[in-house]
């Protein structure tokens, strides 16, 4: 099903000129777009001197290192690998499963839940629209970025608990 489901998004991106570029431009300008409000959270969380600034640095750090730890175990092949397709964006060949981008676009969205919730909500919704341009590009099957969210989400909960 995961394959089935991939080929059936990506598929459909390649005969789409307009979801294309939108998958590529989205797939590309969300790490900076991501990396810049991490870094607002970060200030706004300084500036109001708030002791939530620990938990905004070390859940999302956690997140990605449980993440990364993930794909150097599992070490899954990328569907450009696997499939032998055009990945439509530069990628390595390295581990697919769970999504960094997925992982960790989700988890600054999660932390902005405690900064300033509506900017948080706006960026799970771009965060989700991330994920989907990672298997529409052809660097991630669908449940590569399932788990990602869901290794992200977990962490966040956690986070916000602790």
């Amino acid at each position: 099903m995961n394959r089935r489901l991939f080929f059936k998004i990506y598929d459909h991106t390649l005969n789409n000129e307009a979801v294309k570029k939108a998958a590529v431009f989205l797939t590309e300008a969300s790490k900076p777009v991501y990396v810049f409000f991490y870094g607002l959270g970060f200030l706004l969380l300084i500036v109001r001197h708030s002791a939530d600034v620990k938990g905004y640095i070390i859940v999302p750090f956690a997140v990605l290192v449980v993440n990364t730890v993930l794909r150097k175990v599992l070490n899954k092949p990328r569907p450009f690998v696997r499939e032998g397709i055009e990945r439509l964006v530069s990628h390595e060949e390295n581990g697919s499963f769970p999504s960094n981008h997925a992982a960790s676009s989700m988890i600054i969205a999660f932390s902005w839940l405690w900064v300033y919730p509506p900017i948080g909500v706006l960026l799970m919704v771009l965060a989700l629209f991330t994920g989907m341009s990672r298997v529409m590009t052809g660097v991630h099957y669908p449940l590569d970025v399932l788990c990602g969210w869901a290794v992200a989400a977990i962490g966040g909960l956690i986070g916000t608990v602790v």
